[in-house]
């Protein structure tokens, strides 16, 4: 019995501590909406007291704050349809408050806020509709932030400065900051049509936006960013020198992505439209459009652009678009396509992949090829040297492997330990085993194959 009670106790010492946990974590999130509750009021020159004590009612929260503060002569004249309660107290009293929720309580100080912050309300022409998902940014030091779902804005910003304010669906404006200016301003957008996509252009996006997040790594960053700055801010910016910890937190902020960088050093890791001469990374880079300088990266390079210089990395380095130039990873490297001549080298794999052109005439990819166990290509103009396996769908130059080569036409020389297998050969086999329906060179190898003949030693066909 003395057991059975002690679990008893437990269970209901559990229990409250639960709802205890509940009670206090749940507090500040009640606190929290305050502020954001909408209300339909209206004053005509109303004491403010009398004014203040209406809108706690309404809103369902009590006062504190020391009635000393308020400008008892003050009286209101507004009405207001639908408005948050932060709103109704900014045109109420202006800017010589601020506002601080606990619990069902809002406590009232009389205070400036800050030269370094503006906030305010961004709503629609005509309709008053509050806008939602309106990208605020600094221009000078590319702070950002998003409305909420009041359409309610805070950003800090320097003394001076232009905040640029954008919206798809709506005509951008600019908004002068001065020393002097108003630190609460309320903002209206016009909103201007939008043409319909055109659907061959919109099915090859789709296409091209699951290929590029199905594998990536940079897929757990882009969840977690604010999606409405590449619908809102579509343009790429230019920077001089970018420096940050991780992707957002530099000195680029949330909109790293849309700036193009000639120098940027990432601590750990960073994100970038593009990089212009060096970006150097303790773990990884991310970046969105172009390399055309010098990648180096601990662990791993991600491109969704074009590469025209060079990427170097301690395991990975990836170009989703063509690669002009050269890759050096300690295992794997992967370019889509390669019109000039290129490079990559790696310590297990190098990848590139069909060139998906429409033009029949587009030159197939040249460059060279050195990996410690494999190559791939579709088509390749140069060199494929491997340990182990080298496939390509047509190779003109050299394929040189370990153990097996594969190709379907070859134009050139393929050398392996021990298996040559093409379709055509126009030029050399040189390997143990070598097998070709249509040769027009010269097999050599303990047993050659073309067509129907096998042959020990050498094999020639015309």
């Amino acid at each position: 019995m003395t057991t059975r009670f002690k679990n008893n106790l437990k269970v209901k010492k559990g229990i409250l501590l639960s709802l205890l946990y509940l009670l206090v974590s749940s507090a500040p999130l009640f606190g929290a909406e305050v502020l954001t509750r909408r209300l339909s009021i209206s004053f005509q020159n109303t004491p403010i007291k009398q004014a203040l004590d209406k809108v706690a009612k309404l809103a369902d929260f009590e006062w504190s704050y020391n009635t000393q503060i308020l400008n008892a002569g003050h009286r209101v004249t507004l009405t207001a349809n639908d408005w948050t309660v932060q709103e109704i107290l900014r045109e109420m009293l202006g800017e010589e408050y601020v506002f601080k929720s606990n619990g069902k309580y809002l406590i009232l100080k009389r205070q400036k806020p800050p030269k370094t912050e503006v906030s305010g309300v961004i709503r629609a022409t005509k309709s008053g509709e509050r806008l939602a998902n309106v990208t605020v940014y600094d221009r000078k030091t590319l702070r950002a932030t998003t409305t909420d779902s009041s359409g309610y804005y805070q950003l800090k910003v320097k003394k001076k400065t232009e905040l640029v304010v954008v919206r798809l669906g709506y005509r951008d404006t600019i908004l002068q900051v001065a020393s002097m200016s108003p630190r609460y301003r309320n903002l209206e957008l016009a909103p201007v049509p939008i043409p319909p996509p055109d659907s061959t252009t919109s099915k090859e996006s789709i296409r091209k936006a699951i290929r590029e997040a199905a594998t990536e790594l940079d897929y757990f960053f882009s969840t977690s960013l604010d999606k409405w700055l590449d619908l809102n801010v579509p343009d790429t910016m230019h920077r001089r020198f970018q420096i940050s910890f991780l992707p957002m937190l530099g000195t680029n902020h949330v909109l790293s992505k849309k700036v193009e960088n000639d120098f940027s050093i990432n601590i750990l890791a960073g994100q970038s439209a593009g990089v212009r001469y060096v970006e150097a990374a303790g773990l990884g880079n991310f970046t969105q459009k172009r390399v055309s300088g010098f990648q180096a990266a601990g662990l791993f390079n991600l491109n969704r652009g074009n590469c025209n210089g060079v990427q170097a990395a301690g395991l990975y380095n990836k170009t989703a678009d063509t690669l002009n130039g050269v890759q050096l990873a300690g295992l794997v490297n992967v370019a889509h396509y390669s019109p000039r001549f290129s490079v990559q080298v790696s310590g297990l794999v190098n990848v590139i992949r069909k060139n998906n052109s429409t033009d029949s005439t587009a030159n197939p990819p040249k460059g060279v090829q050195l990996a410690g166990f494999a190559n791939k290509a579709s088509e390749m103009e140069g060199v494929q040297a491997a340990g182990f396996i080298n496939t390509a769908h047509n190779i003109e130059g050299v394929q040189a492997a370990g153990f097996i080569n594969t190709a379907h036409d070859v134009k050139g020389i393929q050398v392996a330990g021990f298996i040559n297998k093409a379709r055509r050969v126009r030029g050399f086999q040189i390997g143990i085993i070598n097998s070709t329906k249509d040769l027009k060179g010269i097999q050599i190898g303990l047993i050659n194959r073309s067509e129907k003949r096998w042959l020990p030693i050498v094999n020639w066909g015309k």
